[in-house]
């Protein structure tokens, strides 16, 4: 999946901002969190030196809940992260003074075993490409893709029908399967080292918007 990466959600701004996205689903720098908000709830996965925590807050019947809950402290995701930090979930979390905007808000905590979870500080922002590369590695692939650099995409195995962005979710995802190599004035793309695709690059077009900015992590 490619993930905005936000510097912060502290003020009533940003969060109008990023619930009007069309996925609501973006990495914070600081502090270092997942924020996702499903439906009616908003759940915050956490990174710190040990496994990551996820907190999910909210109401079945409506999205109001968790909304007021954000407004309670502030608009500032710091501080909500900090309030949360002090409740005692073996109790019953509903009696604290924090979730006391609402009857029907929920708290639960739990530890997420997802393998591809990544903090923000472990990926890089793949900005659009300057110059070509004297030598293409999976970073440099990756913000190609990233950012609508290339034109003339062809397939060049017929049972493998995966487009720009099919490669890129999967190149972020297993980097070392991936290579390119120039041809002439196209470059060929090879998974496992098997040619699947090629393409023009052209560092003019910059067709990607800005919401499609991606994370690699550890990308060679």
């Amino acid at each position: 999946m490619i993930v905005r990466v936000l510097p912060q959600l502290e003020s009533r701004a940003q969060w109008i901002a990023f619930c009007q996205r069309e996925a609501p689903y973006c990495l914070v720098e600081s502090p270092a969190c997942l924020v996702d908000f499903q439906s009616h709830f908003l759940q915050l996965t956490l990174f710190g030196k040990g496994a990551p925590v996820r907190y999910t807050l909210g109401s079945r019947r409506s999205m109001d809940p968790a909304w007021q809950l954000i407004k309670r402290c502030r608009w500032s995701l710091s501080r909500l992260i900090e309030g949360l930090g002090t409740l005692e979930f073996g109790a019953n979390v509903r009696d604290n003074e924090l979730l006391g905007v609402h009857t029907d808000l929920s708290a639960r905590l739990s530890f997420p075993r997802d393998p591809h979870l990544h903090a923000p500080d472990s990926s890089r922002l793949l900005a659009p490409l300057k110059t070509l590369p004297a030598h293409w590695n999976g970073q440099a692939l990756g913000a190609l893709l990233a950012n609508g650099q290339f034109r003339d995409w062809r397939l060049e195995q017929e049972q493998a029908p995966l487009g720009p962005d099919a490669v890129l979710l999967d190149l972020l995802d297993h980097p070392d399967d991936w290579q390119a190599r120039p041809s002439g004035p196209r470059l060929m793309i090879f998974c496992r080292q098997q040619p699947l695709a090629s393409l023009i690059p052209d560092l003019d077009r910059t067709g990607a918007p800005a919401s499609r900015t991606a994370t690699a992590p550890a990308l060679r």
